[in-house]
């Protein structure tokens, strides 16, 4: 029964009958269709462009800087990074300081202490230590006021 009534229920669904209330027109054969225009030109079109034309002029300058800005933030960033690398690098060098051995080194090289009991020779040149002849400048110093004096002295170191 249930059966019966499915199979007449789709019987009138194929032939339109079922819920259709329109009236049903003929397929024309496209031969003798008439062609509707599109539209190739809209208002919706034109509105949609002055919109977007004016939401890129007011956002342009807005999206321009917030670019700049950035930018800066990245040097900013690498100039900060580069201090800290910087500043790691000065408390590595300042810990090196608090050992005696390296304070020690830095004496010895730097300003030529040595310890007591040791002797240290410094060696100048490729040759080693160049021999003077013994003699002096040739012109004695005369009785005169100590800047003339001090004058004169570099006069003689300059042509010795």
């Amino acid at each position: 029964m249930r059966a019966a009534e499915r199979s007449q229920l789709a019987a009138s669904i194929r032939r339109g009958r079922l819920g259709s209330r329109r009236a049903e027109s003929p397929i024309q054969p496209a031969e003798e269709a008439t062609p509707i225009p599109a539209k190739s030109f809209s208002g919706r079109l034109l509105a949609l462009a002055v919109v977007l034309i004016a939401v890129i002029v007011l956002l342009a300058p807005s999206v321009s800087r917030y670019v700049q800005q950035q930018s800066e933030l990245d040097a900013l960033r690498a100039d900060i990074a580069r201090q800290e690398q910087q500043q790691a690098d000065y408390q590595s060098e300042l810990a090196r300081w608090d050992d005696p051995a390296f304070v020690k080194q830095q004496a010895r090289e730097r300003i030529f202490l040595v310890m007591p009991g040791e002797t240290r020779y410094l060696v100048k040149g490729s040759e080693g230590i160049e021999k003077g002849t013994g003699e002096g400048s040739a012109a004695e110093p005369a009785d005169l006021p100590w800047v003339d004096s001090l004058w004169s002295s570099v006069e003689r170191a300059a042509t010795d």
